[in-house]
């Protein structure tokens, strides 16, 4: 049963939406520099129409980048991230430089500082300097909250994985608790037949073995339905039949449009179980189950009612209380939350028995 819920939980996760890889985000982030950089060229030439605007893209774009890749250096040599503060008194000022320089060496209209420069000229560059600082501490601050986010996106999606692999271990261990209880007592009333009537147990075995190997279809699916669960059910009642002899009867009333329905394994198994065991053993006339099913605005519905002893009997603490009715809840509980539920009720007068309700999403 292991694999059915891994299956179901890496279906699930497989839905989800993954990370950005490295180089996806490095290439967001320079087209992200490279248009805010060009917003900022834009900025200052609307001021002076006159000049060259590809002077201005060049000057901002190459300030721009050469702070990133010196950022990147520095952050590198120093093996940490380095604040906006070091960056702003020692990598701008370079990277102004920088730009100034690759602009006047492409496509010129624009000076050289170095070495040609006087000082009246650096005083007059001295705002594109002032620029570029706030421009750099804007950029990085976004870069970091960028990197932020990455990682709490990270964070969430690994704490997603957690609960979903917690969930199907918590399932798989409640599911395991209740194939052996079924599966110990039937070996047990074979053995308490083969010598007193080998015909019934020997029909006990063939029906065994025939839930058995439906059980094992189950588990290597991928997905089990409504039908499936149906089938290993009557295979289930066909067993207790053959040992209970005319004291059991059961009936099924399913609509075959909700066969096909997706259904998880052993919710529905535990409530038939309860039946034989409270309802119908303890009767000494014995009784009938039935099991039905009906379909109603998106939500599933499954009755399993006997015509035993019902609640008044003594009943009432193991079936609020056994394991196996507590595992059905508590998986409801894991895999449909408050969308599900299980009651367990008195048939009406002067019906006798119990029935069990099941309601849950058809999904």
């Amino acid at each position: 049963m292991q694999r059915l819920f891994d299956g179901a939980a890496t279906h699930r996760l497989a839905q989800m939406p993954q990370a950005a890889t490295p180089g996806t985000r490095r290439a967001l982030t320079v087209l992200r520099l490279a248009a805010f950089n060009s917003l900022i060229a834009l900025a200052l030439w609307a001021g002076h129409t006159e000049e060259h605007l590809l002077s201005y893209l060049v000057v901002a774009n190459g300030i721009g980048f050469s702070a990133w890749l010196l950022g990147a250096l520095a952050d590198r040599l120093a093996r940490r991230k380095l604040g906006v503060l070091p960056k702003v008194l020692i990598v701008v000022p370079i990277s102004v430089v920088a730009g100034f320089e690759i602009a006047a060496s492409t496509v010129g209209n624009v000076p050289h500082l170095l070495g040609h420069a006087g000082d009246e000229k650096w005083f007059a560059y001295g705002s594109s300097f002032i620029i570029a600082a706030v421009a750099c501490a804007l950029f990085t601050l976004a870069l970091q909250t960028s990197r932020m986010r990455t990682s709490l996106e990270i964070e969430r999606r690994k704490a997603a994985d957690a609960r979903q692999a917690e969930t199907a271990a918590r399932l798989a261990l409640l599911q395991a608790q209740i194939e052996p209880h079924f599966l110990f007592n039937t070996l047990a009333n074979v053995q308490s037949l083969i010598e007193r009537d080998p015909a019934r147990a020997n029909a006990m075995l063939s029906s065994l073995n025939h839930y058995l190997r439906g059980s094992l279809r189950r588990t290597r699916a991928a997905t089990s339905t409504l039908g499936e669960e149906l089938d290993l059910c009557e295979a289930l009642l066909k067993i207790a039949s053959i040992r209970l002899e005319d004291r059991l009867r059961y009936t099924f009333e399913i609509p075959p449009a909700v066969r096909h329905l997706p259904f998880s394994p052993l919710l529905l198994q535990p409530l038939v179980e309860n039946a034989i065991r409270h309802g119908i053993e303890p009767s000494v006339e014995g009784g009938e189950i039935r099991v039905r099913a009906a379909l109603h605005g998106g939500m599933l519905t499954l009755e399993v009612m006997d015509s035993g002893t019902g609640l008044a009997q003594g009943a009432a603490g193991a079936l609020h209380g056994g394991v196996g009715l507590n595992n059905v809840r508590t998986r409801l509980s894991s895999l449909y939350g408050e969308r599900s539920r299980l009651d367990i009720s008195d048939n009406a007068a002067p019906a006798k028995g119990v029935t069990a309700t099941l309601l849950l999403p058809a999904h």
